[in-house]
């Protein structure tokens, strides 16, 4: 039985890893594919929002080793490639004990511990820490025929190509997905980028889950010139194939509907006991990331500390604070 067995190597299960690694504990991290297989799944060419720059660093996993001083990164916002370099260095340097391509499909609690299923066969630990990450199931917003459309995809499975050349283009959403994929189709498609409630932008209101980065100053532009159609808070209520009715009561086909509505956080099965949840559905913990379920303990941006901790800059400091829990129990 190990002392510790991580699920998931992304920012959070690596930069615990790393904790585990320099104090000796016995531990093994388990990645259903590459290293930050999540960021790989991205869209390519993606610009983060945070930066990662001398004095102003909300990206690097550890000021110690900091993204920015990989040479050739994009400053001061790095790219997902940058980022994906950066972490698989930081593994590999560390000699961080990760098994890839190796999904872990449930958990049971047993005897002094925790088991977990894996293809090659069940493992066994003391204390089990899911770090798996909270983008991990796409959310569809709650309009009657939006799931069934065949018209309608999630931000995740977009891919920017001619498939929208000169298409009617609905994207749903006010965050920043939805104005990075309007921006990236302006020009392209004829784009409408529809809300719920009024844009919010992060130089207004200073609130990081607003509009920020490379997209905002373009964006309002672009629906200034009408290069982008604004339906601010008109919500679409009801979804037939391609054809929208929207709150006011008009109603419009397009060629494709992009649900730009983030995701619901997830995990796997535990076997034996609960995870009890607030209502946002993430995992109710204790201030060093302990579930209801003794041992077992969350980190990343499943872990909500606080509201920045859907931010790497919110959660890095808190994965301290998980590795000492477990390293004074052991």
């Amino acid at each position: 039985m190990r002392d510790v067995i991580i699920v998931g190597a992304g920012p959070g299960g690596l930069l615990l890893a790393q904790h585990l690694e320099e104090h000796r504990i016995d531990y093994q991290i388990l990645e259903r594919g590459k290293i930050a297989q999540s960021w790989r799944m991205m869209r390519q060419g993606m610009t983060l929002l945070s930066p990662s720059v001398p004095g102003t660093d909300w990206t690097s996993l550890t000021l110690t080793r900091p993204l920015w001083a990989i040479p050739g990164v994009q400053k001061p916002f790095p790219t997902r490639e940058d980022f994906l370099c950066y972490v698989d260095a930081f593994a590999r340097e560390q000699m961080l004990r990760t098994v890839e391509n190796t999904a872990v499909m449930r958990a049971a609690v047993v005897p002094g511990g925790f088991t977990v299923e894996t293809p090659a066969g069940e493992k066994s630990c003391r204390f089990l820490v899911i770090a798996t990450g909270s983008s991990s199931v796409p959310a569809y917003p709650d309009i009657p025929g939006v799931a069934s459309s065949p018209f309608a995809i999630h931000s995740c499975d977009f891919v920017h190509c001619m498939a929208y050349l000169g298409k009617r283009v609905l994207v749903i959403g006010a965050g920043n997905s939805a104005a990075e994929i309007a921006m990236a189709l302006a020009g392209t498609a004829r784009v409408t980028l529809c809300t719920r409630g009024p844009l919010r932008y992060f130089s207004e209101t200073g609130d990081l889950e607003h509009i920020r980065g490379s997209s905002e100053s373009p964006l309002k532009e672009c629906v200034r010139f009408g290069i982008i159609s604004l339906r601010e808070t008109d919500p679409p209520v009801h979804v037939a194939g391609s054809r929208v009715r929207f709150q006011n009561g008009e109603e419009k086909e397009y060629d494709w509907i992009i649900c730009a509505t983030g995701y619901r956080p997830s995990w796997i099965p535990i076997n034996g006991g609960s995870v009890r949840t607030g209502e946002d559905g993430y995992p109710v913990i204790s201030r060093t990331g302990e579930s209801s379920l003794p041992g077992l303990y969350f980190c990343g941006s499943l872990a909500r500390f606080n509201k920045r901790c859907a931010f790497i800059h919110g959660f890095r400091n808190y994965v301290e604070k998980v590795f000492w829990d477990i390293a004074d129990r052991l």
